[in-house]
């Protein structure tokens, strides 16, 4: 009897060990989760519709800015969960708790508004980035305020101008990211709608 206790007792310790190599191997080596720069970074993935993608959006304290990026989401056919942080206590950390919230639930991607990385919460946003990175869920950062200087924790920075028009529907840039598919470091985006010529 004790043998097989034994051999149970190991048996599980393996599979604890593999289950922490296979997550430990969903963080690339020295980029971030969805920091796909050309088609040769891309990694062999099964591509999901909009509709089915998971994506999570945790606000910033700019209420009107997160409507407006939550409803050019949807606009583009995304259906982003909307974690807001306006009217809380401490909104960095009501913001991290939203991270925490959403790579616990498995998102697709989440999206970061108006992240403030500096003086007292520089150390909490370095821990809790980490959750999703070794989750295998890319993370992108809208509108920063301050972002961490370890590029490995985001995939992308999206700064909106809703006046540039190059500038990228933010529904297309997230769904690429969250598709993997090559984008850039910085990306302008735009939550307005634009008319098609034809």
């Amino acid at each position: 009897a004790v043998n097989g206790h034994v051999r149970r007792a190991a048996a599980g310790l393996v599979a604890a060990a593999c289950i922490a190599s296979m997550l430990s191997a969903c963080a690339p080596g020295n980029a971030a989760v969805g920091d796909t720069q050309s088609a040769d970074d891309a990694v062999a993935h099964i591509m999901k519709d909009r509709n089915s993608l998971n994506v999570a959006m945790v606000g910033s304290q700019d209420v009107q800015s997160d409507r407006m990026a939550m409803e050019a989401l949807k606009t583009g056919g995304l259906k982003p969960i909307y974690l807001p942080v306006s009217g809380t206590v401490d909104a960095q950390a009501a913001a991290r708790q939203g991270v925490k919230d959403m790579t616990q639930r498995m998102a697709d991607i989440i999206v970061i508004a108006g992240m403030d990385a500096s003086g007292a919460n520089h150390d909490g946003w370095y821990e809790m980035l980490d959750a999703p990175r070794q989750a295998g869920i890319p993370v992108v950062l809208l509108d920063p305020i301050s972002m961490p200087t370890d590029s490995a924790l985001f995939a992308a920075t999206l700064k909106t101008n809703d006046r540039m028009t190059d500038a990228k529907p933010i529904a297309d840039v997230v769904a690429a990211i969250a598709n993997n598919d090559p984008h850039d470091r910085e990306i302008i985006v735009t939550t307005v709608k634009r008319k098609t010529r034809g």
